[in-house]
């Protein structure tokens, strides 16, 4: 939907980047025209079970944020079940083949999950620091 919007250059709406300009401004009129446009697009590709919601928003801008809000908490049980079964992960009668794809298949749930934490400091931020530091350690078990 982001690529979409951008497309169209129409995501300022849903970001809040474009504020609403002020009622004596001749432009208001253009922008609440785009505002309404995007709410529509918005209602009309969510779930109608959440209809009601989000109808009474005013801007696209309210209805992105409570969506996100909505659907972008991490699950950290799920992560914390995903890093147990990580390092509790042994080959026992697997191949090579199969423990690989095993765990691999355990990385990249994990990875979908886990946010690289953003900073605007001028500190360096390793990456590989950040996911040795987040992340079980691989059992050496067999």
């Amino acid at each position: 939907m982001t690529n979409a919007l951008k497309s169209k250059n129409k995501f300022c709406f849903v970001d809040g980047s474009l504020a609403k300009p002020g009622h004596n401004n001749p432009e208001v009129h253009e922008w609440e025209k785009c505002n309404s446009m995007v709410i529509a697009w918005l209602y009309n590709i969510i779930d109608k079970t959440l209809h009601a919601s989000v109808a009474y928003a005013e801007t696209a801008s309210e209805i992105w944020t409570d969506l996100k809000e909505r659907y972008s908490q991490v699950n950290e049980m799920r992560v914390h079940q995903l890093k147990r079964e990580i390092a509790l992960t042994t080959q026992d009668n697997l191949n090579v083949t199969e423990y690989f794809t095993k765990l691999k298949e355990l990385w990249d749930e994990l990875g979908a999950y886990q946010q690289i934490p953003t900073c605007s400091c001028l500190k360096d931020f390793s990456l590989s620091t950040f996911q040795e530091r987040e992340s079980p350690p691989i059992s050496s078990r067999t």
